[in-house]
């Protein structure tokens, strides 16, 4: 006789820890760690303005005086970066603001000052009274890779503390502000949606390093965000606190782009050719002639002058600068060390490829001399004509002109307003023999 037996099998399910899930990836972790460092920013800007109607336009004698203020507010990012409380945001965030409010991941409000701003690069400074709170330090690497993952948080649209997922688009873009027109040389590029608000936040890799300071400077792009590198970030806010300005690198090189027909000829690469060489600067030193072609910088192409520029955006005076050079078919490594630009650069160019001397007269720069037979004479400037704008910006006195041009030395041309009387002439004029 058969006996049967019956047995009992329990399963036992066990449900994971949450440190032990696989939900708590990597990026998880991330933002886990760094979240706590990215502050929401409400800049708050006052406006006044005089009362206007139809009746004060066409009877201005009996308007009523007075004026009525306005109050507007702009929402943005910031990230705090030191023990000390000072947070890096864009400068755009909180230019005009008559006051800034920082609000913390856990709620906390204190209000912010302004340390400094640097236009140029968007970039502005705050302090906040910080102690104990989390901080997140710059990436000390500049080695960030096309295709990695990279995480954006910040507040768009006044989401706060919003997570964005993407990877690594490009490197060292070159983008121009619709909005203020201004040319911006090394970006980083990533497909992680930034909106109006990231501005100022953070984007980290997968290390948790803050390797740029998220700006949404194309305000309707889709799948297309920026973010300035963290070595741009970190010599600015060095140059910052020590000089209170940002400090630019010369190399005494004015370039020009090169014509495709003269590559094919030559048989070489793309590049930029060295359109003039200022006396006594590093470029001269090295004896790097007239119409050598840079091929590379610090180990990367130059393909074009927005790599030229991005080169010296990257460096600081004082940093050594490797450059591959052709000259007549031979291939050579320059090596110079970058310095300030002249202190008289902007008056030295006017001079050398405009061809007109210029002076501080009742805070008007005004033409004292033009070389006969100059472009400038050419164009029928005169002594007594007054420039009014340098670039696009309005100018004082010699020192703005110095300031502007020492600035932006590695454009193509300089752009003179001159006025004459009544009237203004735009004028641009090429920055080469």
């Amino acid at each position: 006789m058969r006996r049967f037996y019956t047995a009992t099998v329990v399963l036992l399910v066990t449900t994971p820890s949450v440190a032990q899930s696989m939900r708590r990836t990597p990026v998880v972790q991330v933002v886990e760690k760094v979240r706590p460092a990215v502050v929401n920013l409400t800049a708050r800007q006052v406006v006044t303005l005089r009362r206007r109607s139809l009746f004060d336009d066409l009877f201005p004698e009996f308007a009523p005086p007075g004026s009525e203020v306005y109050t507007s507010q702009s929402l943005g990012s910031g990230v705090l970066i030191s023990p000390d409380g000072v947070i890096v945001t864009n400068e755009h965030v909180i230019e005009g603001a008559a006051e800034i409010k920082v609000r913390f991941a856990d709620g906390k409000s204190v209000e912010a000052e302004v340390i400094d701003s640097d236009a140029d690069t968007d970039l502005a400074m705050l302090r906040v009274p910080a102690k104990g709170r989390p901080f997140l330090p710059l990436a000390d690497q500049d080695d960030s890779m096309i295709g990695e993952t990279v995480i954006a948080i910040g507040n768009p649209l006044g989401l706060e503390s919003t997570v964005t997922v993407g990877v690594l688009s490009a490197r060292d873009r070159t983008v121009t502000s619709p909005s203020t027109r201004r040319v911006y040389t090394d970006f980083l590029q990533t497909d992680a949606s930034i909106n109006p608000g990231n501005s100022g936040g953070a984007l980290v890799d997968l290390d948790g390093r803050l390797v740029g300071i998220n700006t949404a400077i194309i305000g309707d792009a889709q799948g297309i965000g920026f973010a300035i590198p963290a070595k741009r970030v970190r010599r600015v806010v060095n140059d910052l606190l020590r000089y209170g300005h940002v400090q630019a690198a010369w190399l005494g090189i004015f370039v020009k782009a090169r014509g495709e027909t003269t590559r094919k000829v030559r048989g070489e690469n793309e590049g930029v050719e060295v359109a003039d060489v200022y006396p006594e600067s590093p470029a001269a030193a090295a004896g790097l002639p007239r119409g050598a072609v840079l091929q590379a910088g610090n180990g990367r192409p130059i393909t074009g002058r927005d790599d030229y520029a991005t080169l010296l955006a990257q460096v600081a005076p004082g940093d050594r600068v490797t450059l591959e050079v052709t000259e007549r078919g031979s291939s050579r490594v320059v090596e110079l060390r970058a310095t300030r630009p002249p202190a008289d650069l902007g008056e030295q160019v006017l001079l050398r490829f405009v061809g007109v001397k210029v002076t501080t007269r009742a805070k008007q720069v005004v033409i004292t001399r033009v070389v006969p037979g100059s472009r400038a004479d050419e164009a029928g400037l005169a002594a007594g004509d007054v420039v009014l704008q340098v670039n696009g910006e309005r100018i004082g006195n010699v020192e703005d002109v110095n300031r502007i041009v020492g600035r932006e030395h590695t454009r193509s041309s300089v752009m003179l307003v001159v006025g004459r009387g009544p009237f203004a002439y735009q004028l641009p004029f090429s920055m080469s023999p």
